[in-house]
């Protein structure tokens, strides 16, 4: 028998070692001519959820620790040099979904867990072979109670290796004030069979409640707690302290390859964080989605405020505050009458917020590095006083994307125009919050104007797509989500079936798959950005040298490649060595339909 194996079948072009580093340079000049300015942010958002791995290898979720040749190949083709995950908190199912913003604030999820660095083969491949979704995040396989990866979680914890639990104790000292109460509350979660603490009896529904509950009698409750669920809650500690140690050793490997890791902290606090923090809330109120209101005139808002930006500063490089503006003046909704109160608080908890990073950054503190999400509607908050912004606001790094594109809003060339210091924001074609790209009549009015290009030109779905990933690179801090980027079709979210929220894949071909989307304009290139940039800003003029090698790369990126292929005689027992033997087992297991005996 014979087989015939196309080692690149259709995909195209990808660039050559010798070519590397040139890309890496015109790419880096090109950002900074197009920006007038040097050394900005170039984020890549992408959950860790949705990062590739192996489909031999896969327990239903991507691995920040596993995803180095990702990342690796991200830095080479788009330049970042940041990346932005997603809220980091104890995911959990909710109306057939998964959504990041149903985990708790200040925990960390079981996803993020290396498993494969902590268990035996045999344990992972348990898990492995219990998650029957390939294609897509399976979370229910990671995250949930009852889950293959919380039993083989269990026996870990149960055949804990002395060095490990020597590492436990440590942390469980250092870190026991914010972990207790949580611990507390999935044993009385279970004791109850019932996660709403309102319906538990009364001294444990105000556990944490000094004035309805004396020290002693918490303490004595608390002990009878442990005597009854000591293994529930010291499993909760053990899977917090596996988490924090995988998600501080896939930080300092990005760091090592000069790409930092940015939090999303999330504007909201779960169940278990009102119940152990009663006096930091206002009740039976919300500050929409479903979110607890802060009663932020209290000290013990100030307080857990605090805690939880000490915590994000801790984990990450930096930090992404989810609806910054809800710190300034939320929106506090009584659930019971419907009435809505506002509170302007100014500066005052973002600045408390830039307090806590500062106390854990020391010397390395950067006020840029904490990157604040103002987008919202007029109703909901005013970020201006007349024409310009609040001058707490001006001098923050801001967060937008061109969802709302217009002549006076949504660009990077509008907010430069608008006198917006380019240290001070941020934006984007998308994030994980965007809908799909499709053409706008005033969107494409607009970015006409901005990249010169005849309107007519984007009625064209692709041209359009190209356009709106181009425009941003006008910026010294831009970013892409990772559905974009790769050229991924579909949507991150607001899918007809609820199920298909939150569980789009990198798949593990990542390259080819961009390679292949890129033929068809489809994928993020660099080079046809800062191409349409250079155009439109008479840079392609001024910088001719610099404008022909941004040509070249252009079409070398675009360039379809052709079909080379290697044939191998082989019994069938030996095939598979064969392939092994000259490097493309890998392509085979991925590619079988362009393999012919």
């Amino acid at each position: 028998m014979q087989i015939r194996f196309e080692t690149s079948p259709n995909f195209g072009r990808r660039l050559n070692s010798s070519e590397e580093a040139e890309y890496k340079e015109i790419l880096k000049k090109g950002k900074e001519k197009a920006s007038g300015s040097q050394n900005g942010k170039s984020i890549l958002i992408v959950p860790s959820t949705s990062l590739p791995n192996s489909l031999s290898e896969s327990t239903g979720v991507g691995l920040l620790n596993q995803s180095g040749e990702f990342f690796d190949f991200a830095k080479k083709y788009w330049g970042i040099n940041e990346v932005q995950i997603l809220p980091s908190g104890q995911y959990h199912a909710h109306k057939w979904q998964y959504p990041f913003y149903s985990g708790t604030t200040m925990d960390l999820g079981n996803h993020l867990i290396d498993v494969k660095s902590l268990v035996s083969k045999e344990d992972f491949q348990k898990i492995v072979d219990a998650n029957k979704t390939k294609d897509k995040v399976n979370f229910s396989n990671v995250v949930d109670l009852g889950s293959t990866q919380e039993e083989v979680l269990k026996n870990l914890h149960k055949n804990i290796t002395p060095e490990l639990k020597s590492e436990f104790e440590k942390y469980k000292l250092e870190n026991n004030a914010h972990l207790e109460p949580k611990g507390l509350y999935r044993a009385l979660r279970e004791i109850y069979g019932e996660h709403n603490y309102n319906h538990w009896n009364e001294l444990d529904r105000n556990l944490f409640n000094e004035d309805l509950v004396s020290e002693a009698q918490r303490a004595k409750r608390i002990r009878e707690i442990y005597a009854q669920k000591s293994e529930t809650i010291d499993f909760y500690k053990f899977k917090q302290f596996l988490a924090e140690k995988s998600l501080k050793q896939a930080k300092d490997e990005l760091n090592k390859k000069g790409i930092k890791l940015n939090g999303d902290m999330a504007c909201g606090f779960s169940f278990d964080e009102v119940w152990s923090h009663p006096k930091a809330f206002h009740n039976n109120s919300t500050i929409g989605w479903g979110m607890p209101a802060l009663n932020l005139d209290s000290k013990e808002a100030e307080n857990l405020i605090r805690e939880k930006s000490n915590l994000y500063a801790r984990r990450f490089d930096g930090i992404r505050v989810d609806a910054a503006w809800t710190y300034v003046a939320p929106p506090v909704k009584d659930e019971l009458t419907g009435a809505v109160t506002k509170k302007d608080y100014g500066a005052k908890f973002l600045d408390i917020i830039d307090d806590e990073v500062k106390k854990v950054k020391g010397n390395k503190f950067n006020r840029n590095d904490v990157m604040h999400e103002f987008a919202a509607s007029a109703e909901d908050f005013n970020a201006f006083e007349g024409s310009r912004l609040k001058p707490y606001i001006e001098d923050r790094v801001k967060i937008y994307t061109s969802d709302w594109l217009s002549d006076d809003w949504g660009s990077a060339d509008n907010f430069k125009r608008r006198g917006w210091s380019q240290d001070k924001f941020i934006i984007g074609a998308t994030n994980h919050d965007s809908a799909e790209i499709k053409y706008a009549e005033t969107q494409a009015e607009s970015l006409g104007k901005i990249l010169n290009i005849k309107k007519e030109k984007l009625k064209n779905p692709i041209e359009f797509l190209k356009a709106k990933l181009a425009e941003p690179f006008g910026a010294k801090n831009n970013m892409v989500f990772f559905m974009q980027a790769l050229g991924l079709e579909g949507k991150f979210k607001g899918n007809s079936n609820p199920s298909d929220n939150y569980t789009a894949k990198i798949p593990e071909n990542y390259e080819e798959v961009y390679i292949e989307n890129l033929q068809k304009g489809k994928a993020l290139n660099p080079m046809d950005a800062l191409e349409k940039q250079f155009k439109a800003q008479g840079l392609d003029k001024t910088e001719p040298e610099l404008y022909k090698k941004i040509v070249k790369y252009r079409k070398i990126l675009e360039q379809k490649g052709g079909k080379s292929s290697v044939l191998v005689k082989a019994g069938a027992g030996i095939v598979c060595a064969g392939l092994i033997m000259v490097g493309l087992y890998k392509y085979y297991s991925q590619n079988k339909q362009n393999c012919r005996s």
